[in-house]
């Protein structure tokens, strides 16, 4: 059984369970056992699952052969199958699939029905479906017949219907351009950011820091089940591009990298995942909470190879001569590649 702890989210006296401070699925090697078991189950499918399954992320997932938890490899391609239109003639709707064998996108016609007028004048129904669903026919045309609230057809009159099929090249391209909708969402993608540096914090300041104010205002936000909650802390969560905190180190696709800092402010953890997200969250906001911690314990740097689970950890400081060292022997200022690269 595990040691019993008090939770750093719900900090209730628990068993631990182990918790990756960067998810799993990212390649994430760093864990506490600080998370009880309910609190690891919840925050994981509502919270992490969001930054595991997030688009850009799951797609540098499936580049670096990132399965996680589940085992299976996400594909580049995953975001690309289900119902599309044709450019161009958005009212024709068309299922996108993925062919193993060929290793290529095939699209496949969805039956379409349109209501038309013969030449005698007579109204009828109009289906147009793909050439590979052809034996499908009878099935299609009482599907039809049944959402009309019309009568089936006996297998005498199918068999008259199936004659009066014509054949018509609607898709000409040899590889036809589609247009397909997302529904992207953001929400709890910073409540999982925002979670790996409380994590952090957590774990580089020690117990005393659930008793941080700070630490109680994170602690809630990344608990609650409003996307909203955490809009309001300071700090920055978005493209790791837009944040020049991480300067001094070359982005890096199979790395995540994360640092704290001091200042008259309090304390600040930086986090990068890959080279897609950073985040600067303030962890507390009275760093003289922690004076009588070691200061190398405090000011921390991480580097995670995603790929290999190597895992780089010193003390800030030491990462600030390793940089001065770069600097010197190649006579040039950051940024330079992280200690894992």
């Amino acid at each position: 059984m595990s040691d019993i702890h008090r939770c750093i989210f719900c900090l209730e006296l628990r068993p631990g369970s182990e918790e990756h401070v960067f998810p799993l699925a990212i390649g994430g090697t760093l864990t506490t056992d600080r998370v009880c078991v309910d609190c690891n189950s919840t925050l994981g499918s509502r919270v992490d699952s969001v930054l595991c399954d997030d688009l850009p992320i799951r797609s540098r997932r499936a580049q670096l052969g990132l399965a996680g938890n589940s085992g299976k490899l996400p594909a580049t391609h995953d975001i690309l199958l289900g119902i599309a239109s044709l450019a161009g003639n958005p009212d024709r709707k068309v299922h996108t699939t993925f062919n193993e064998a060929s290793g290529q996108l095939e699209i496949r016609t969805i039956p379409h029905e349109t209501d038309i007028v013969l030449p005698d004048g007579t109204k009828a129904c109009q289906v147009i479906i793909d050439e590979r669903d052809r034996g499908q026919i009878p099935k299609i045309i009482q599907r039809v017949l049944k959402r009309h609230d019309l009568p089936p057809l006996s297998n005498e009159q199918m068999e008259v219907e199936q004659k009066k099929y014509t054949e018509e090249t609607l898709i000409t391209e040899e590889r036809p351009q589609v247009v397909k909708t997302f529904v992207y969402s953001f929400a709890f993608l910073r409540h999982a950011i925002i979670k790996i540096a409380y994590e952090l914090a957590c774990l580089w300041l020690g117990d005393d820091y659930l008793d941080d104010p700070t630490a109680a205002e994170l602690r809630a936000a990344i608990r609650a089940d409003d996307p909203a909650s955490t809009d309001g802390l300071p700090g920055y969560v978005g493209p790791a591009e837009d944040c020049n905190v991480f300067a001094q180190w070359l982005p890096n696709a199979d790395h995540h990298l994360a640092y704290s800092q001091v200042t008259h402010d309090g304390i600040g953890i930086a986090v990068r995942i890959f080279d897609v997200y950073a985040a600067v969250v303030w962890v507390s906001k009275d760093a003289s909470r922690y004076a009588h911690i070691n200061q190398r314990d405090v000011l921390r740097f991480l580097v995670i190879d995603a790929v290999t689970g190597e895992k780089h950890e010193t003390s800030w400081e030491q990462e600030v001569i390793r940089i001065a060292q770069l600097m010197d022997e190649y006579q040039r200022y950051p940024p330079f590649p992280d200690p894992l690269s």
